[in-house]
């Protein structure tokens, strides 16, 4: 199966770039750009249209959260579903990221069918 979405995945440690990517494919999701930060991130958005955008949150140079709050800035980029992934666990932390407009959020490490849930809880409604 092809969902035929495209999704962004930012995250910049590379063997959990390299399981999510290998797990997205193995879930039907085949058109995935991955990218190491967030400043390569809204390059990347600024070049091509995505339908969502999977972000660690801890990363160098912009995090997760930041970036996420860079895109909800532009008024286009704003109904991009975007997924969180982190190992933040403290409950301050995860208000705050839900309080930014998160929304989905999942703690590492990343569970494939934990992911599919989230991914498909996103797209509720929409056909592909």
């Amino acid at each position: 199966m092809d969902y035929g979405i495209k999704i962004l995945v930012v995250e910049d440690q590379l063997s959990t770039q390299l399981f999510i990517k290998r797990t997205l494919k193995k879930l039907g999701y085949h058109d995935i750009i991955v990218v190491d930060d967030g400043r390569k991130a809204l390059r990347e958005i600024n070049a091509a249209d995505f339908d969502l955008i999977i972000s660690d949150w801890h990363m160098p140079n912009m995090d997760g959260l930041n970036f996420f709050k860079a895109i909800r800035n532009g008024s286009i980029l704003r109904k991009i579903p975007f997924l969180l992934v982190t190992v933040e666990t403290e409950k301050d932390n995860v208000m705050k990221a839900m309080k930014a407009g998160i929304d989905q959020y999942i703690v590492k490490p990343v569970n494939p069918e934990e992911l599919q849930t989230r991914i498909l809880q996103l797209f509720e409604g929409v056909e592909y």
